[in-house]
This record gives structure tokens, C-alpha cells and sequence, in this order.
């Protein structure tokens, strides 16, 4: 009697535990699809960084260039895939390059260029800010 009590559930609960367990690994191991912008984003800052992979920066104004080429390159790399930057970014984001210029000690063309280093190379939507890229129209 007592081996029946502990057979019994454990015949059940195996094949509910199991479906469970599978039906758990199914709902997050499903890759998303990557928006036409992300597959965009992606391949140019994969450019970019191959444009820039053999420089070798000693000093620090090396260091800007190649700096500076890399986002040269992603910029005319999303270009010829049809973005540009995002007008309501930049409505965005001046404010915060100019309080980011105060605190900084810099003027604020260096703030919002950095600003936009900084989010040119997010690709996903966000609920707290605009995107920084936008299709051409």
C-alpha cells in the first residue's frame, strides 16, 4: 500500500514536470528577429570597425583619429543604407550636451558629438529617449 502511494504520484508528476520543463525552455530560447535597422546597425559597425582594426594609436591625437574615422564610416555606412540622424534626437539630445558641456569643462559641439558617438551605436527601441537613427524619407 505505502509503495503504491509513492508510485502513483511520481507516474504522474514525471510527465507533467516534463512538459513543463520543455514548455519553459521553448518560450525563451526563440531568437527575435532583428528589425531592418538592427541587421543595418549591425554590418556597419562591423564596417567601421574593420576600417579602423589596422591603425595603431600611440598618442592621444591618434587615438581621436581613429576615433573619429570609425564614426565617419558608420555614418556614411547608414547613409547608404537609407538612415539619417533622427531630428527629435537631436531636440533630445541638445539639452543634455549642454548641461554635459557645464559639467565637463568642453563647448557643447564636443558634448553633443560625444553624445552622439554614444548613440549612434544603439539600435533598439527605447522607451526613455528617440532613437538616434531614422529612415530617409
Amino acid at each position: 500500500m505505502t509503495k503504491a502511494r509513492f508510485v502513483i504520484p511520481l507516474l504522474l508528476g514525471l510527465p507533467l514536470l516534463g512538459y513543463l520543463w520543455t514548455l519553459y525552455q521553448t518560450d525563451g530560447s526563440e531568437p527575435k528577429a532583428k528589425t531592418a535597422l538592427q541587421k543595418a546597425g549591425d554590418e556597419c559597425a562591423s564596417i567601421a570597425e574593420n576600417a579602423v582594426a589596422n591603425m595603431n594609436a600611440v598618442v592621444a591625437f591618434q587615438m581621436l583619429e581613429k576615433e573619429g574615422r570609425k564614426i565617419n564610416v558608420m555614418r556614411r555606412c547608414m547613409a547608404d543604407h537609407g538612415y539619417t540622424e533622427n531630428p527629435k534626437w537631436l531636440a533630445y539630445g541638445a539639452p543634455i550636451a549642454q548641461a554635459n558641456a557645464l559639467k565637463q569643462g568642453v563647448s557643447e559641439d564636443e558634448a553633443i558629438e560625444n553624445l552622439r558617438r554614444a548613440n549612434m551605436m544603439v539600435f533598439a527601441l527605447s522607451e526613455q529617449q528617440p532613437i538616434y537613427w531614422t529612415a530617409k524619407p
